[in-house]
């Protein structure tokens, strides 16, 4: 975000909601100081305002001053978007029923589309186009679900509570994400229907193993996975790739349990459903199950069993074409699960190559994700080794002491 102080402040007032007599009004100036400030014809310099426009903000100084840390703070949900997230899940009065304005009526087809973005932008890895709409759209998707009961306003809220999980999980607020994971299994249930069971089963599984509850996460999967399977055969295409899905889950789960032989089965019935029903390119285009991701699944469940060298020659069958025909959230998930291979072998040359290029493919992800900076961290730190100024540039990106 190469921009001066008051276009930063702008991003940042409209990026809060606040049109300029409300901003205005919290900082105690008139709205031609503020419109003078944004366009450059007033500087903003002095420490103590400095101060109190991004206390308004919800931001740091060094976010409204700094080019590195104003370009960080935009590429990810931040503390006061995470809060509004939380905020949302803590909306109980919309699930009892109490009235609301008509501004959080929207139409089905409406609020479908805009879920839709939001998973879009998910698998984009744009975390902070996510961070922005989400709490809003929640609370309209519950609204939807009370109002609207039926397949159709459930699979949506069901969507939404996923993207917020799986949006948590990825910035590290893990007790957040098994809220929305659980509030997501709560409204499947009330369904009946397989399709949002096998999703949001997913979902909480995924959270309850970032906290550490792998035995229990598993349990569920596998327990999903028995009951989806005899539909499998003569169900539709979207009900085969949730079944794979929810294989590859189990898969990665067994693997962070260091229960290689499940995995494995995991991995094979996985694979046989994707070769029946998808064919050699093919893939679902909700799920991305397809041959491809079977394979980067198993990437990814070899390095959580502590076999790198296997990942990453695995790694090599995988046609690179197809790879990049998955979305970006996919493939720098496989980056960095590539990249981890290599640094446990101590290839760090190449670790530090291939988290390069994850960036290159999703720079909120490589930037946000706890995991990797974990691994950026990790590479700076190898002893008796100068890391590249590439790493550190990608380190000062993501808020990683160099």
């Amino acid at each position: 975000m190469n921009s001066s102080a008051g276009e930063r402040v702008r991003y940042w007032r409209k990026r809060r909601g606040l049109d300029r007599k409300m901003f205005a009004a919290r900082v105690g100036r008139s709205e031609s100081w503020v419109k003078a400030i944004e366009t450059g014809q007033r500087e903003l310099v002095r420490l103590p305002m400095l101060e109190k426009v991004a206390a308004v903000l919800g931001v740091t100084v060094q976010a409204l001053i700094d080019p590195v840390e104003a370009e960080r703070a935009t590429r990810q949900p931040d503390a006061a978007e995470v809060a509004a997230i939380t905020g949302a899940l803590e909306r109980y009065e919309v699930i009892l029923g109490a009235p609301v304005a008509a501004a959080e009526h929207p139409s089905m087809p409406d609020l479908s589309r805009r879920v839709g973005f939001l998973d879009e932008a998910f698998l984009a890895s744009r975390f902070s186009s996510i961070g922005r709409d989400l709490p809003r759209v929640m609370v309209e998707a519950q609204r939807a679900v009370e109002e609207n009961p039926g397949p159709e306003a459930t699979r949506i809220l069901v969507k939404v509570y996923r993207i917020a999980s799986s949006t948590l999980l990825k910035l590290g607020a893990d007790q957040t994400a098994w809220l929305a994971a659980d509030r997501g299994m709560l409204a499947a249930q009330r369904s009946a229907d397989l399709y949002c069971l096998g999703r949001a089963t997913r979902s909480v599984a995924r959270a309850m193993t970032s906290l550490g509850r792998t035995e229990a996460a598993l349990d569920a999967l596998l327990a999903m996975a028995a009951r989806m399977e005899p539909e499998v055969g003569t169900s539709s295409l979207e009900i085969a790739a949730l079944y794979g899905m929810v294989l590859l889950a189990a898969e990665i789960a067994a693997a962070k349990y260091g229960d290689a032989h499940t995995a494995q089965t995991m991995h094979n019935e996985a694979r046989a459903v994707a070769e029946r029903r998808f064919g050699d390119g093919g893939s679902d285009r909700e799920t991305a199950f397809g041959l491809v991701n079977v394979d980067l699944h198993r990437v990814s469940s070899l390095v959580r069993l502590g076999r790198p060298a296997e990942a990453v020659q695995y790694s090599t069958r995988i046609d690179r074409a197809a790879l990049g025909l998955l979305p970006r959230e996919r493939r720098s998930t496989f980056s960095f699960d590539l990249a981890l291979a290599h640094f446990q072998l101590g290839r760090y040359a190449d670790a530090e190559q291939v988290l390069l290029a994850a960036e290159r493919i999703a720079p909120e992800e490589a930037r946000c994700r706890p995991g990797s900076k974990a691994l950026i961290a990790d590479l700076i730190g190898v002893p008796d080794r100068s890391p590249s100024a590439a790493l550190r540039g990608l380190a000062e990106r993501a808020g990683v002491q160099a």
